[in-house]
C-alpha cells in the first residue's frame, strides 16, 4: 500500500487523521478496557522502583483462626515477618467490623527509626520508638509497601514488598 500522492509522513494531523485515532480508541477501550486500578499501582510500583532501598524478603506469615476477647468484636489479625541482611521486621494487621486496619510494627535491631507507609493513594509516616515499636493506628485494606531508613538519612533504606492489607 502507498501512501496517497502529496502525502508525507511529517504532515501535521488533519481532521480525518484525528477522526481515525478517535475511532482507534474507542474501539481498543471498548475490546480491551484498561483494567480499573492499574495506573494507580504501576505508579506506586514505579515510585517504590525509584527508592533504591534494599527490599526485604517475606519470611513468615500466621494468620490465627479466630480470636474474642469479651464482648468486644471479633478481631482478625494477622502477623507478617520481612528480613534483610541488615533489619528484621514483624508486623501485626488487625481488623474490626469497620475494615480499617490496625498496623503494629517492631523492627530489630532496635533503635529510632523513621517508617513509611506507602500507598497507591499517598504516603504516612511515623517514628519507632527505642525498643523499634511503631504503630499506624487507621488504615485503609489495599497494596501497601513499607520503608524504613535511620531519621535524616538519605540512603541505606529497607523496604518491605507490596502485601494486601
Amino acid at each position: 500500500m502507498s501512501a496517497p500522492i502529496g502525502y508525507s509522513p511529517d504532515d501535521p494531523l488533519d481532521t480525518v487523521d484525528l477522526e481515525i485515532l478517535a475511532d482507534l480508541a474507542r474501539i481498543s477501550a471498548m475490546l480491551d478496557p484498561v483494567p480499573g486500578g492499574l495506573v494507580e499501582r504501576s505508579l506506586f510500583a514505579i515510585t517504590l522502583a525509584g527508592l533504591e532501598a534494599e527490599v526485604m524478603e517475606l519470611e513468615y506469615v500466621r494468620v490465627p483462626e479466630m480470636s474474642v476477647r469479651g464482648e468486644a468484636p471479633p478481631v482478625e489479625a494477622r502477623t507478617i515477618t520481612f528480613t534483610a541482611e541488615s533489619l528484621t521486621v514483624m508486623i501485626t494487621l488487625s481488623t474490626r467490623d469497620d475494615t480499617r486496619i490496625r498496623i503494629d510494627g517492631w523492627a530489630a535491631p532496635a533503635g529510632e527509626l523513621a517508617v513509611e507507609l506507602h500507598r497507591p493513594d499517598g504516603m504516612v509516616s511515623t517514628t519507632t520508638d527505642e525498643d523499634g515499636r511503631f504503630v499506624f493506628e487507621d488504615v485503609a485494606p489495599g497494596p501497601a509497601s513499607l520503608l524504613l531508613r535511620t531519621p535524616g538519612a538519605d540512603g541505606d533504606a529497607v523496604t518491605t514488598p507490596i502485601i494486601e492489607l
